[in-house]
């Protein structure tokens, strides 16, 4: 049994990010589970997963750990980074016996371009990133830091616009701050990379219905859940 606080206690946000898991496991299952609930987002990552050989799976934005748990099954080395400590606290505890995933408190930036810099920044390596929140939107950097220090990688976006679907949700943060297509357009022709979108129409999709959109530095044609940016309406 979980002893009371007295309400004046004020607890480190960490350590309350913990009781919060032991005493409400239940909140782990926010969003409808993995991916935000979208059963073909999932089945899009898993073709991926395989498709990409990666060596490691890297997401930013760890959030209460729903999709970072589900991401373990894979049974590749998982890291993943969430700034918030109360979070991070959560995730850490609901995580922490298992044995293929690293949890870290950090800056998605700092987190990548420290994790890039060692051994795994020779890949291949599939990004799920997801720590976009507020006001800082640390996205255009992390793709400058994972294509600028690991050719070779596949990233994924969440919670991006899918052109001529408009039952997609997407992110925008105000001025030059919409996760679309101009947003990336100057990283991604730096960089050359594909462009690619998910073929599930919105109508056929489950759970939150976000958008999403995958970048790489070389052609994924093999994969069957994604078509080419340049490619004019949906897979039915």
């Amino acid at each position: 049994m979980i002893a009371e606080l007295p309400p004046q206690t004020e607890l480190d946000p960490e350590f309350a990010g913990a009781l919060k898991f032991l005493r409400q496991p239940e909140l782990g299952r926010a969003w409808g589970g993995p991916m935000n609930g979208q059963r073909w987002r999932c089945l899009m990552f898993a073709e991926l997963v395989h498709k990409t050989a990666a060596k490691a799976i890297i997401e930013t934005g760890t959030y209460l750990g729903t999709t970072t748990e589900w991401l373990t099954a894979f049974q590749l080395p998982v890291f993943t980074c969430e700034a918030l400590p109360e979070n991070y606290g959560f995730a850490k505890t609901r995580l922490q016996a298992v044995p293929n995933v690293r949890v870290l408190q950090a800056d998605s930036r700092a987190f990548l371009a420290q994790l890039l810099a060692g051994p795994f920044g020779t890949g291949p390596n599939l990004f799920y990133l997801d720590a976009h929140w507020d006001d800082d939107l640390p996205l255009a950097e992390e793709l400058e830091i994972i294509f600028g220090q690991a050719p070779g990688s596949v990233v994924v976006i969440d919670d991006f616009e899918v052109p001529g679907d408009p039952g997609y949700g997407f992110d925008d943060y105000g001025d030059g701050k919409a996760l679309n297509a101009a947003y990336i357009s100057g990283i991604a022709e730096r960089f050359k990379l594909q462009i690619y979108y998910p073929t599930t129409p919105s109508a056929s999709e489950t759970g939150a219905l976000r958008g999403c959109v995958v970048l790489a530095d070389r052609r994924l044609s093999d994969v069957s859940l994604l078509r080419p940016s340049q490619t004019a309406g949906l897979e039915i």
